[in-house]
């Protein structure tokens, strides 16, 4: 796939979604608006979530009180660690948090870790199923990535008038934080303070991880030309070892980028129990 037409074509090709239009119920890659459903997005979502689940059950299902194995030792560091965080940002006792931290921070995890297979690898192998187009990274999906900042924003939001009801919340979006004698400036500096978590949260991901899908696009697009020009073994080999130099930062990027994701969950959830 490498090899065929423009760089610039090549490029469209990788960041054009295998999309369904749902006015026509037809795979069109150059249908756009709210009726149009990115399936692979909602492919690797839904995997890469079972993935996380079938892990975390075989585990539960096989841990012991006695020695552990390595693969016990390891989802129990995972866990610890995602409960030290929990522990550190939120101090209201909902039970629900800590596994939502951990759903949260591991499912952004192995979709930002899509980005560390080859680019042509799953989308050459989805040609031979009749799949013209695919994106194999979720979370370079601006809908993919603010869905989720979305969806942890209407859970904080909906746990807020559990932790305050009614009263405490309206108090919140009328009274802080200048007082009764200021209520629409305050609620209107609420309703923006409320609008750039969700907004920040999932611009964050998709532009951090969007970034680094270019870059791995870029690089096989150098050596395109150069593959073609003097043999592909050659090309191949730089294309190799330039992707393997990104590939080493780029896996602190996606660690930090589904870390941060995380924390953040964590403290609107500590947020929204709060009480001012």
């Amino acid at each position: 796939m490498a090899a065929e037409g423009s760089a610039s074509e090549y490029i469209v090709h990788h960041l054009t979604n295998y999309q369904l239009d749902l006015h026509t119920w037809k795979i069109d890659p150059e249908a756009n608006g709210f009726w149009v459903i990115h399936l692979d997005s909602m492919f690797f979502s839904v995997v890469l979530a079972l993935i996380f689940l079938v892990m975390f059950r075989m585990a539960a299902g096989k841990a012991t009180s006695g020695v552990p194995g390595k693969w016990q030792n390891f989802i129990e560091m995972c866990i610890e660690f995602v409960d030290s965080q929990v522990k550190d940002a939120y101090h209201h006792g909902a039970r629900f948090v800590a596994p939502m931290a951990l759903l949260v921070g591991f499912w952004v995890f192995f979709m930002n870790f899509m980005d560390m297979l080859p680019v042509d690898l799953l989308p050459k192998m989805a040609t031979w199923v009749g799949v013209d187009h695919l994106r194999t990274v979720p979370s370079t999906d601006p809908n993919v990535a603010i869905g989720m900042s979305l969806t942890v924003f209407l859970i904080a939001f909906g746990y807020s008038f559990v932790a305050k009801g009614f009263g405490g919340v309206a108090g919140e979006f009328l009274f802080h934080p200048f007082g009764k004698w200021m209520l629409p400036v305050n609620f209107m500096l609420k309703c923006v303070e409320e609008l750039a978590k969700p907004i920040s949260l999932g611009l964050r991901l998709f532009g951090n991880m969007y970034a680094g899908e270019i870059i791995f696009i870029l690089l096989a697009t150098f050596t395109l030309n150069f593959s073609i020009g003097i043999g592909g073994t050659l090309g191949m080999l730089v294309q190799i070892l330039l992707g393997t130099g990104w590939m080493i930062f780029h896996i602190l990027i996606i660690s930090l980028q589904a870390y941060i994701f995380m924390v953040l969950t964590v403290v609107y959830m500590a947020m929204a129990a709060d009480h001012h």
